[in-house]
């Protein structure tokens, strides 16, 4: 085959690839489209959790589209926790939050229909973990990180009331690494299985006598970050995230063969 009919075959080839692959991208409907539009504009206006939305009328032609598309945009949104609708005179929609609760929501329905288990969440969590302390590791913490890190070592990952510790004052030992990653991607996606596992099970669970192995463990794993050490950060996160699972899995056995519940 001459070079200029493999030239023409090769740009056929892609020419194919190409048509299969919009061919199966799925075609958004006009709310998906109007609710992918309002998220864009608010991380590209810097708006923060609680800002107000415009009104409708303004967004009604900003966007243009009918009311029925922009309100259904907006429930779709404020399924995701991404938008409040406050109610009464001086309502309207407001910003919600990107945050890794209404990500644990949204996944365990995921996770329950592709049957899912508790068993499988913790498989997660050990390749996670560690590597979030590594990403941690490899960071230059300022001053403020490195206060928040030493406040936030006692706080034992067996607290009966996980969401109690996540807090602007006082963050979790376990979100703080996630946030130091400096990748909302990671942040999102570690802290979201966490909470799952701490809403699910911990909580479930007398989990007193963990404290002290807990508070150990934490002081380790922090010496390991502040010290930029990312093999031992990991190998600490691990040898930690094991004992946690193995932990709980004494306490309720039965509940890690169960597929993910949605709540």
């Amino acid at each position: 085959m001459r070079e200029s009919e493999v030239t023409v075959a090769a740009k056929a080839t892609v020419a194919i690839r190409q048509s299969r692959l919009r061919r199966t991208r799925r075609v958004l409907k006009t709310s998906e489209l109007i609710a992918r539009d309002i998220i864009l504009d608010i991380s590209e206006g810097g708006m923060k959790a609680g800002d107000p939305l415009p009104p409708e009328a303004t967004m009604l032609k900003h966007y243009e589209v009918g009311r029925a598309s922009l309100r259904e945009a907006l429930r779709m949104l404020e399924v995701q926790g991404l938008v409040h609708i406050r109610t009464g005179a001086g309502g309207g929609p407001v910003v919600g939050a990107a945050t890794a609760e209404n990500l644990a929501r949204m996944l365990t329905l995921y996770f329950g229909l592709a049957g899912a288990t508790y068993e499988q969440l913790t498989e997660v969590m050990l390749i996670l973990y560690p590597n979030v302390a590594a990403v941690a590791a490899s960071r230059k913490l300022t001053a403020a990180e490195v206060q928040a890190l030493h406040e936030a070592v006692d706080q034992a990952c067996s607290t009966p009331n996980p969401r109690m510790i996540r807090t602007e004052t006082l963050k979790d030992f376990h979100s703080l690494l996630s946030e130091f990653s400096g990748n909302p991607i990671w942040g999102l996606m570690t802290d979201a299985v966490g909470l799952i596992f701490a809403d699910h099970i911990i909580s479930t669970t007398d989990s007193r006598e963990f404290h002290a192995q807990t508070v150990a463990d934490h002081k380790q794993i922090a010496q390991a970050v502040l010290a930029g050490n990312e093999q031992l950060a990991s190998r600490k996160m691990l040898e930690h995230t094991q004992r946690i699972i193995d932990f709980y899995r004494r306490q309720t056995p039965a509940i890690f063969a169960q597929i993910v519940e949605w709540r």
